[in-house]
């Protein structure tokens, strides 16, 4: 197999326009290199700029040392590659999930944060495409573990060559029609020397079982093509469910209500209730993507939901994952969470203070916020003493690179839950707000490490005197 094979698909499918800035989301292993190697291929006839992003699960020992490998590739490609550390066992423990799944929801966010980072500095949104390595075989893999696992008709159409993000960036898989064969080929006519995970030949993970026993079972015991057979099938259902899908799109737009501030999605079954199954089914599957639980829930949670739409009883509820409740209160079906509210901890303090910038040194390993004094003090000139650490209040806004954003929504748009958005504070002078502290309860790894700047009175190399805002340890 020639080395064009793989560039000439990547091509043809068109699923990459010209002059995109393209995240590349690389493991190192054989796929993501073939991928990353074959872009660079391209990159300067299609006017690419590619930002190769690297995750480490922190699961392996030897996952570090795999990452320095993979910075050398991509030094040697001309290409600045970025690391990124998230323990998905943590993450696994804490959300009650998989470590598969956490690690599949930590990689989609941290390259919606790439992505979000390069709208920010100048790249238009329709600009920017997250390319990802997923071949043939793991089509045929994807089909047959949610087939076993349980799955409607959406699921058993695979994985979509093209999707958007839950940040609305394109997710493109410019390999999913390449065996895997062909890009171990490609990456011995082209000597690269990707990593080599050897959990993969383990058999912990059901995938890995559907990959390394299953499959060799099913080809030397019932069909040899058996991965043919599946990825067709994805393909016939991905058409049928398609159109079944932009049917049910129609009433879901009419008949679905969203309040952002309640986090609640509201669905009215009046005209839903001559609908038949297949339409409803979806409408409903749309929600839980809404509601992004569409990973989470079962077979049994779908049913259950969509006899709701066609039963005499005026009121009943059902209880799906994440802590998230669907009533029927007569002619509506209303999905919330049902949480208690966190407060917020009346522990912390801040110590703000005023310093020349040669003497600004602060501690890297504690959270703090800086910003130029004197910029500062022309707006609010005298006003230090004003600066407070609080809560949200209606009208509060922090400052962007282009305007601004109401804290209601970034709170939305950083995933932090209803019952945990008033416990997120705040360093505010008016309504204006500095700083928005670290919380646990951000989706993103790194508003939980160090929280939100306003970039207004960023540093610069003029900067004389420096606002320094650290938490006071000593209440």
């Amino acid at each position: 197999m020639k080395r064009n094979y793989i560039i000439d698909t990547i091509i043809d499918n068109g699923l990459i326009p010209p002059a995109s800035a393209v995240i590349v989301g690389v493991s190192g292993g054989p796929d993501s290199l073939c991928l990353l190697h074959a872009l660079n291929s391209i990159a300067d006839m299609y006017d690419m700029i590619l930002v190769p992003v690297h995750v480490n699960h922190l699961l392996r020992p030897e996952a570090h040392e795999e990452s320095m490998h993979l910075g050398d590739i991509c030094e040697r490609m001309d290409l600045d590659l970025r690391i990124y550390e998230a323990s998905c066992k943590d993450v696994a423990d804490e959300l009650g999930i998989s470590v598969e799944e956490a690690g599949r929801q930590v990689r989609y966010q941290i390259f919606d944060e790439v992505a979000a980072e390069l709208e920010e500095n100048g790249v238009p949104a329709d600009k920017i495409v997250i390319a990802l390595a997923h071949n043939a075989d793991d089509q045929a893999e994807t089909v047959l573990f949610r087939l076993i696992r349980g799955t409607g008709p959406h699921g058993l159409a695979g994985i979509p060559a093209a999707r958007l993000s839950e940040a609305g960036y394109l997710i493109v898989r410019p390999l999913l029609s390449v065996e895997r064969k062909d890009i171990e080929a490609y990456i011995a006519d082209n000597k690269l020397k990707p990593n080599i995970d050897k959990s993969n030949d383990e058999n912990t993970y059901t995938r890995n079982r559907i990959r390394n026993e299953l499959i060799p079972y099913l080809e030397k015991n019932y069909n040899p093509k058996i991965k043919d057979n599946l990825r067709r099938y994805a393909n016939l259902a991905y058409m049928d469910d398609s159109l079944l899908r932009d049917i049910a799109l129609s009433d879901y737009i009419d008949c679905v209500e969203i309040s952002g501030e309640n986090e609640e999605a509201v669905l009215d079954i009046t005209r839903l209730k001559d609908n038949p199954p297949a339409i409803n089914s979806r409408i409903v599957s749309l929600i839980f993507e809404l509601l992004r639980l569409e990973d989470s829930v079962t077979f049994e949670n779908m049913s259950a939901i969509t006899g709701l739409i066609y039963s005499e009883h005026p009121s009943a509820g059902i209880d799906l994952p994440y802590g998230i409740r669907a009533r029927r209160e007569y002619d509506k079906i209303i999905f919330s969470a049902e949480e208690e509210s966190i407060k917020a901890d009346e522990s912390i303090a801040i110590y703000p203070r005023v310093l020349m910038a040669k003497e600004f040194a602060p501690d890297e390993e504690q959270p703090y916020a800086a910003f130029d004094f004197d910029a500062f003090n022309e707006e609010y000139p005298g006003r230090i003493g004003d600066i407070k650490l609080r809560t949200r209040r209606e009208g509060d806004y922090l400052p962007m690179k282009h305007g601004s954003k109401k804290i209601q929504d970034l709170l939305v748009d950083s995933k932090v839950r209803k019952s945990a958005r008033d416990s997120i504070l705040m360093v505010c002078i008016d309504s204006e707000v500095l700083w928005v502290l670290p919380s646990e309860f951000f989706a993103g790894e790194n508003e939980r490490a160090k929280g939100r700047f306003s970039p207004k009175f960023h540093i610069t190399d003029s900067t004389k005197r420096v606002l320094l805002i650290e938490l006071d340890e000593s209440i």
